[in-house]
């Protein structure tokens, strides 16, 4: 049975949960289509030739919703197709699930499901950052959470998410390794009066990769404060410290060749004698870091500006990844049709405890965009986003230009009630 199947189940049990008050569910169809023009697919110092790709995005949005609690789920098929490079082309599948339930004044909990299966060129941006062909990676990722309120002004809250992520076998696959990772976290808020809100959040996860048998264990323990100075301006601060622990399991013996039957043969220099059983030991390493993050966001009667600065360690196949982020963003309505949007952002990705590291790298992104609402039913819009990335081991950087036109369909349809 695939993955997809497990998550079927899923569906039926929230969707049991509803008893015979009134319920009103919808089914809505939808698509999407756009095409794009890519100068450099993979982020190459010197790239291969421009690309121009068409994407279909047929899909279905289905919910329910009663009294006390609302699934809603969704599917998307979408065709890539690679106008002046048909052998990319490829197919990709999107399910999500997620469902909502209040059951008194005081208790809340609910469950996010997804399966999908999508090309490493549309997923691994922020992941590796070094690709050299497109393999196929399918995501498992469920998240239960559940949240209680102690009293007028304070609440705790559960969560825990599990990913599995696998990539298609590929002999020209290189820094893609299948990775389960598991993270749970407890968070008390408290409201400290009506322009402030106060939180702190303990979190533990287990990171696993065939990689080297490498496990990571990371726990974080940070505090934040939000600050409201008038309807329109917000700010929020929060700071922590970050554990890992690392284990990596690594073969001690030298390699010397093979026997006539094909057995690898080892040099084992403590007995100083040839042998075919290999010695394994676990190495370990500990680190501690910084984990932050801060923005400001001002809303206007037409817009949004916000400004965000972070810093996150998080576990990577190559090692603990440290990556560093400030990001901007400002959308505007022109009018009842019309929108415009302006995002850009620097991050910076070291591997922690590695200097010279050739996954270590900085890039920078700006992507204006504008939108037009033609009916109720389609939306146009028109994109360009300039990337640079920068690794410290090249004195070279990779420039990257992409146009877009995208367009939107999504029928009225009525919602039903029995």
């Amino acid at each position: 049975m695939s993955r997809l199947g497990h998550t079927l189940p899923l569906c039926l049990l929230l969707a049991a949960t509803f008893d015979c008050q009134a319920v009103e569910y919808f089914f809505e169809p939808k698509f999407s289509s756009n095409q794009r023009y890519d100068t450099n697919l993979y982020m190459r110092r010197r790239p291969f030739q421009n690309n121009w790709i068409s994407t279909l995005s047929p899909g279905i949005n289905f919910g329910l919703r009663h009294e006390n609690g609302q699934l809603n789920s969704n599917f998307t098929w979408n065709q890539l197709l690679y106008n002046n490079q048909s052998e990319l082309d490829i197919d990709e599948q999107l399910f999500g699930i997620n469902y909502q339930h209040q059951h008194n004044e005081r208790l809340q909990w609910g469950a996010n499901g997804s399966y999908n299966s999508q090309s490493s060129l549309n997923t691994e941006e922020s992941g590796s950052g070094l690709l050299f062909t497109q393999v196929m990676r399918k995501q498992l990722s469920i998240a239960p959470t559940v949240s209680y309120s102690l009293d007028e002004l304070s609440s705790v809250a559960l969560d825990y998410s599990y990913d599995k992520a696998t990539y298609e076998k590929n002999q020209n696959i290189f820094f893609l390794s299948d990775y389960d990772y598991h993270q749970a976290t407890g968070t008390y808020n408290y409201i400290y009066s009506e322009l402030d809100r106060l939180n702190f959040s303990l979190s533990s996860s287990l990171y696993k990769t065939p990689v080297q048998n490498q496990r990571t264990f990371n726990h974080v323990a940070q505090a934040g404060w939000q600050h409201t100075f008038d309807k329109q301006i917000t700010t929020y601060i929060s700071a922590g410290l970050n554990y890992s622990q690392i284990e990596t399991t690594l073969p001690q013996l030298p390699f010397i060749g093979f026997t006539s039957t094909g057995q690898p043969v080892y040099f084992d220099n403590e007995l100083n004698q040839l042998t075919l059983q290999q010695r394994y030991a676990v190495v370990k390493s500990n680190n501690f870091g910084q984990v932050y993050r801060a923005s400001i966001q001002k809303t206007f009667e037409r817009g949004s500006v916000s400004l965000i600065g972070s810093q996150n360690q998080t576990p990577t196949s190559q090692g603990l990844q440290t990556r560093s982020e400030i990001a901007f963003s400002n959308s505007i309505s022109l009018n009842e049709r019309w929108t415009a949007a302006i995002n850009a952002s620097y991050s910076s990705s070291e591997i922690t405890g590695q200097t010279n590291s050739q996954f270590n790298r900085t890039n920078y992104s700006i992507s204006p965009s504008i939108n037009w609402k033609w009916t109720p039913e389609i939306n146009l819009g028109l994109s360009y986003r300039f990337r640079q990335q920068e690794y410290q081991s090249s004195p070279e950087p990779s420039l990257g230009n992409v146009v877009q036109l995208q367009f939107n369909y999504q029928p009225q349809i009525n919602r039903q009630v029995k």
